[in-house]
């Protein structure tokens, strides 16, 4: 029995091993199939000007609207698989402006499902968490915890133009306050060691995204008239 033990032990090693190359490809399949089917964006990275500024209001939602919205999905969708295959945190969150686009706009994986947020505002908070805050558009060398609320009440408006409000708690919480500070133009490096007094979200002033937002391959937006500036 023992002298089976180390032949027993190598079989298991090269499961494990092709476990591991089956799920690989799979992975890098996906990978491929988004980026040849789906548009997915470019995110932007500290220090890009893009990620400091002040997004504005989203005033109704058209047709380039729910393009954006789309692609944002999709981007997301495919760095989650990318950042899976490379170590690092599974985003849950993409805000607008990590794509370029200056507008108030999120998605993020909220209660096992994909949650699209417009002119998100947080209306309450309570309580503190503290966790490990991860940034797509923000390299870490380590772990930065930062102080967020564990209480959060946000009010935002669906693709569908309806108005809702949402309480979420702990790292959800965390999660939907870390996006809305790239709509106001914070990043995590901002908070340092020390948490800033936890505020409510500024108002929202006249911005704009530093390039056209591009959909497809032949066709060409520019922001400032597909997006119309808050009456």
């Amino acid at each position: 029995m023992t002298e089976n033990t180390p032949l027993l032990n190598n079989k298991d090693t090269l499961t494990n091993l092709l476990f591991s190359a089956v799920i690989a490809i799979g992975i890098l399949a996906l990978t491929g199939f988004y980026k040849k089917n789906k548009n997915v964006l470019r995110t932007l990275e500290h220090p890009h000007p893009g990620l400091r500024e002040v997004s504005e209001e989203i005033v109704y939602v058209d047709d380039t609207v729910a393009s954006l919205i789309t692609d944002m999905i999709s981007t997301l969708q495919y760095r989650t698989l990318v950042d899976f295959c490379t170590v690092r945190s599974i985003p849950r969150g993409l805000a607008a402006p990590q794509v370029g686009i200056s507008k108030r706009l999120i998605v993020c994986g909220l209660h096992g499902s994909l949650q699209v947020m417009i002119n998100p505002e947080i209306i309450e908070r309570k309580g503190t968490y503290v966790d490990n805050d991860d940034c797509m558009s923000v390299k870490e060398e380590s772990k930065m915890y930062i102080k967020r609320s564990n209480h959060v009440t946000v009010k935002y408006k669906t693709p569908e133009n309806e108005e809702k409000l949402l309480v979420v708690r702990n790292d959800a919480a965390a999660l939907l306050e870390h996006e809305i500070d790239h709509l106001n133009d914070v990043l995590n490096i901002d908070y340092g060691e020390n948490s800033p007094p936890i505020q409510s979200a500024p108002p929202p002033s006249t911005g704009h995204a530093l390039f056209p937002y591009t959909h497809g391959p032949h066709e060409h937006i520019q922001e400032d008239k597909s997006y119309p500036a808050q009456p």
